[in-house]
């Protein structure tokens, strides 16, 4: 039946004219088509924060903040996308001096070891001084008994405080902006 209808065609119009006819409606085809498809050019995901060429989409937030605030109590929004900024910021220092590691927690690590805690020491009589203010609620141990824990603990308070500076300066040289802050 279509070859008779085309064979039909061809006799009554010359070639030229059937051809332009059937690029038209195919053309026309074509369009009706794409304009029937769905939009699909919507919003992907939402940028929360930028770091200088890196972003901080919703779902990355969404996800972290999930994780996060089951090991963290009374974890905010603001924090956690503090915290964010913190990671893409050292892990962008320690790409720069090609330190390697299996995950983004372990070259975090690594930077801070490298950059931080390689620095940080705590002398004996910071630690006797800690252990006096504190006997009490050590309940009556003897310093011996817990030297180490005290050294621990006040070396990761060094740590903590000279990692503060540390990102204060890596984030004057950075620009970022937050552009959201999610609800928790």
């Amino acid at each position: 039946m279509l070859e008779r209808y085309i064979s039909a065609l061809v006799m009554h119009f010359k070639p030229k004219v059937l051809f332009r006819a059937i690029v038209l409606k195919l053309t026309a085809l074509l369009i009706l088509s794409l304009l029937s498809m769905p939009a699909y050019g919507g919003i992907i995901d939402r940028v929360v924060a930028f770091i200088d060429d890196q972003a901080i989409t919703l779902r990355d937030f969404q996800q972290y903040y999930r994780l996060a605030s089951r090991f963290h109590k009374g974890l905010t929004p603001e924090k956690a996308i503090e915290t964010l900024i913190n990671r893409l910021i050292i892990l962008r220092e320690a790409y720069r001096m090609k330190l390697k590691g299996s995950s983004d927690d372990e070259l975090i690590n690594t930077y801070i070891d490298i950059k931080i805690r390689a620095f940080v020491r705590v002398s004996e009589d910071e630690i006797i001084r800690f252990y006096r203010a504190n006997r009490e609620r050590l309940g009556g141990v003897a310093l011996d008994d817990v030297r180490d824990q005290i050294e621990t603990l006040l070396r990761e308070k060094k740590v903590n405080s000279l990692l503060k500076r540390h990102l204060r300066r890596l984030k004057q040289g950075s620009y970022i902006k937050v552009n959201y802050i999610p609800e928790s």
